[in-house]
Order: structure tokens, then sequence, then C-alpha cells
């Protein structure tokens, strides 16, 4: 198995999933995506530099590296919601029910 399969199966272990975004989850799509391009036999293809960036960039993510380095002062959005609020409006459930008065 390569260092890279690895690497990036530890980290999706600690990417949460969230069930609100059916389809449409980052988790999710980066699940498909490790399936898509390091469980195919073109991972010799893949550019090594390239891929550290981004399990790097990945990886700060996972771990709110910019989050703790810049604490937020306010717990407000632009649109004035809080963030469990933003979390509800964007939730597949609360689309699917605009989909509808539609």
């Amino acid at each position: 198995m390569s260092q890279h399969y690895k690497n990036f199966l530890s980290l999706l272990e600690r990417w949460p999933i969230d069930k609100s975004k059916v389809g449409r989850d980052l988790g999710q799509y980066l699940r498909d995506q490790l399936t898509a391009v390091l469980g195919s036999s073109n991972i010799v293809a893949v550019k090594d530099d390239r891929l550290q960036k981004q399990f790097r960039s990945l990886e700060n993510i996972v771990n709110d590296v910019h989050g703790n380095r810049y604490p937020r002062t306010l717990n407000s959005t632009a649109t004035g919601l809080s963030g469990e609020q933003c979390r509800e409006v964007l939730s597949t459930e609360f689309l699917q029910i605009l989909q509808k008065k539609d």
C-alpha cells in the first residue's frame, strides 16, 4: 500500500461527514476522490509534490490550524445568522423544502 494512501486514510478518519448534506458533503467527496485517484493503477502517475501539498492543505483544514491561529472575535456571519442557523439553511432537508415551495 502506498504511503500516500495511508496518509490520506489517516486524515479522512479524522474528517467528519455531515449527514445533513447528503450528496454535497466535502468529507464524502474527499473519500470518493481518494478512491478514484489513489485506488487506481495510476498511482505512479500522480506527482508526489502535488499530492503532498494537497495532503498538507487538507490536514491544515481538519486540524483547524488557521482557525486556531486567527480566532474569531465575533460569532455572527455576514448574513447575521449564527453558525448553527447557517448549517440548518445549508442542509439538504431545508433545500428540499425550498424546492417544493417553488
